[in-house]
């Protein structure tokens, strides 16, 4: 070989050489995303593979690698590598499963790989999660992939045949997936919680509304029975002796939904009217005071009479009568009022009180600037003066009970010498401004002796 053939080839190769020594001497900055993860790294190489066994980033056939391991290595260059990991395919409702090693990013890619379809009607679930066929999942975890197949449901609503494809569980979840939402009273077979574990034939007998005239009133009802007597037994309506309806029990029922149950009953009653008795009260030594006692009883009369009834739709629309008559005379009654007083003693606080009358009142307090009014008064209406000691009674009763004296527990003795705009069995215990307690309670309150000439047998 001459020395120009010799030249002709060494010059290319040492060019060559120096190209390779530049390139392989240089450090390159590039990023890899693994599994999603990115992370820079400085590299000396020449090729994709190169830099990842440099990196100590294992790569195996069925892993996805962008660029592939033979591209030429560029500083700044973005290397995405995903793991395959295991994938298990579940096929419900047949129970099919298959079993792969994959690197794919959807479940499509999963599918295809396994030699399988989903339809647009199956429903899919990664690891739990609802899925579409198009969605990313999540890189370098095993995956557990369930795929429902739609099912066909031949369905037939009111005599009009619908078909339907689904993947729900259940034939209801099936229909509400289709739009169509069964309603109470609404008749479904078989029912909406059977399994759609394969082709399925299902009847709906739609509800309609019924309005039904029955005892007086409207009962508004849904029913997908097919006779008027079925839908009255579904509303818990029942025909009983000489009721009937309208339409009649073995009939469909009517498009317009108006149903009627008439009631027929007839009956002969002997009809008993109570005659109420008068009450005579009198004064009564016997009894004590504030007490009552039946001394001669009321008797009530009675009076009957017989009649013919005639009833429909629950209404009386006639009665006859075979006459009245007075079966018992009414009897006035006799009631004693006590005035009979009986002395007691009552152990306080400040020793033994000796009383003739006790009684339950509804306590409240007040003073001079309490008053309720627009100024403070310290005047009473007995010209005593507002503190502690002094009680205001019911109009009714001041001019029957001034100056009495009283006990009341937690207050003390005191003089009836004051009135107010109280009423009924109200008292006002008062105290001055500086030693004032509120009060709004029931006490018992004891009417302490000597007794007055006059009591009154019951207070107004």
């Amino acid at each position: 070989m001459n020395r120009k053939k010799i030249l002709r080839f060494a010059i290319p190769g040492v060019l060559l050489a120096v190209v390779l020594i530049l390139i392989l001497g240089g450090q390159r900055q590039v990023t890899m995303i693994i599994d999603g993860q990115a992370q820079p790294a400085q590299v000396r190489a020449l090729t994709v593979g190169g830099a990842l066994r440099q990196a100590g980033v294992p790569v195996s056939p069925q892993d996805l690698l962008t660029p592939g391991p033979a591209a030429w290595l560029v500083n700044g260059m973005e290397i995405s590598v995903t793991h395959a990991r295991g994938v298990s395919i579940t096929l419900l409702p047949d129970g099919g499963e298959r079993q792969l090693v994959s690197a794919g990013r959807t479940a499509a890619e999963l599918l295809a790989e396994a030699g399988l379809e989903a339809g647009a009607e199956d429903r899919l679930w990664a690891n739990g999660a609802a899925v579409t066929l198009d969605q990313a999942l999540p890189p370098g975890k095993p995956l557990a992939l369930v795929v429902r197949r739609a099912q066909p449901v031949t369905l037939t609503i009111d005599a009009e045949t619908r078909k339907i494809h689904s993947s729900a569980a259940t034939l209801g979840e099936a229909l509400a997936d289709a739009g169509i939402l069964l309603k109470p009273a609404d008749r479904l077979t078989p029912a909406p919680e059977t399994p759609l574990d394969g082709p399925l034939s299902a009847d709906l007998r739609k509800a309609r509304t019924l309005s039904i005239q029955v005892d007086g009133s409207t009962v508004q009802a849904r029913s997908a029975a097919e006779t008027v007597g079925e839908a009255l037994a579904e509303a818990g309506i029942s025909l009983q002796a000489l009721d009937y309806s309208l339409p009649a029990e073995a009939e469909p029922l009517p498009e317009d939904g108006r149903l009627r149950v008439v009631r027929v009953q007839e009956e002969l009653v002997l009809a008993q009217t109570a005659v109420p008795f008068t009450t005579k009260y009198v004064n009564s030594d016997q009894v004590a005071l504030d007490h009552q006692e039946v001394i001669v009883p009321g008797v009530l009369g009675l009076q009957v009479s017989r009649e013919r009834v005639r009833y429909e739709d629950g209404e009386e629309v006639l009665r006859s009568s075979d006459g009245a008559w007075v079966a018992q005379e009414a009897r006035e009654q006799t009631v004693g009022l006590g005035t009979k007083i009986e002395l007691k003693t009552l152990q306080t606080d400040a020793g033994n009180l000796e009383y003739y009358r006790a009684v339950t009142v509804w306590v409240t307090s007040y003073s001079p600037c309490r008053s309720g009014a627009d100024r403070c008064y310290t005047g009473t209406s007995s010209g005593m003066k507002v503190q502690k000691g002094v009680i205001a009674v019911p109009r009714a009763w001041y001019g029957l009970l001034v100056g009495a004296r009283v006990y009341i527990p937690g207050y003390g003795t005191a003089v009836v010498a004051d009135t107010g705009g109280m009423t009924g069995y109200w008292v006002d215990v008062a105290y001055s401004d500086d030693d004032y307690v509120p009060w709004a309670q029931y006490v018992t309150m004891y009417f302490l002796t000597p007794v007055p000439s006059y009591v009154p047998v019951r207070l107004p």
